[in-house]
């Protein structure tokens, strides 16, 4: 069952929509949400796509964009909708320059390591997008390695556990505007707390996968009890519990949700 779930962030400039973790799998009743709620942007923070490595034993080979139907028709029904921004998550990690044009060719804006700003009701907005330092990380293999295979197995991946990459937070941050940052894992919250932005959403954690007393219990990137699973932290950063399992464990006490943000 979809949950749609409304958070009032103190100064939210206008109403948000948080998407996370679809996974390629049928958004019909999510776009039936964003219709009925009409958001003024929606942000949607990584893993819309299933991208494992292909050599991994029992799970599905990646399919290109254009083979992600489900994945291309969130986009384009979002875009239709209200503007839409997108940032990478773990599992676009392989997405070719190709990809990342076919998802901006259905109006969607990807926000890999960059933003933009934007206006709604007079207000200025400035939306980033922090990419998961696991597709950073292989840009910056196949840069180096441009003639290699273009699935590279884990054991080529250039560290354990790979960082992301801050550089370009400077910037964004010293734009003039409300700071939206979409960062796909929570796990990245304490490098980005002590930063001058106002509001920070994320996923990737699925909830914990199951929930006891309104906390999850395993979320990847935090490991048993995880701290940031679902709901706002500080006031100001957003973890969705996403959209889609992908695992043959079920959610249980944890459904599905789109999270809605507005000012209180």
């Amino acid at each position: 069952m979809l949950m749609n779930t409304i958070y009032h962030i103190p100064g939210c400039p206008c109403r948000l929509a948080l998407l996370a973790d679809s996974h390629n799998k049928d958004m019909s009743s999510a776009l039936a949400s964003l219709r009925a709620h009409r958001p003024d942007i929606i942000c949607i923070s990584g893993d819309f796509v299933y991208g494992n490595v292909p050599s991994t034993p029992g799970q599905p080979n990646l399919l290109k964009m254009e083979e992600s139907i489900p994945a291309m028709n969130l986009l384009h029904g979002c875009a239709e909708i209200a503007p839409t921004f997108v940032s990478l998550g773990n599992h676009e990690w392989m997405l070719s320059p190709s990809d990342l044009d076919l998802i901006r060719s259905v109006g969607a804006v990807v926000l890999d390591n960059a933003w933009m700003t934007t206006v709604v009701d007079g207000k200025k907005i400035v939306i980033g997008g922090l990419t998961s330092a696991r597709v950073t990380e292989y840009q910056s293999w196949r840069q180096t390695h441009p003639s290699s295979e273009l699935y590279p197995k884990p054991t080529a991946r250039l560290s354990t556990p790979p960082q992301p990459d801050l550089s370009w937070l400077d910037g964004f941050e010293a734009v003039p505007g409300y700071h939206v940052l979409l960062s796909h894992h929570p796990e990245y919250w304490p490098l980005l707390r002590s930063r001058f932005i106002e509001l920070v959403l994320s996923g990737h954690a699925h909830g914990g996968q199951w929930r006891f007393f309104g906390r999850g219990v395993f979320a990847p990137g935090q490991g048993l009890w995880p701290r940031y699973t679902k709901g706002v932290y500080d006031g100001r950063f957003v973890v969705s519990a996403g959209l889609s399992n992908t695992t043959v464990v079920p959610r249980l006490w944890n459904p599905t949700e789109i999270v809605y943000l507005e000012s209180s």
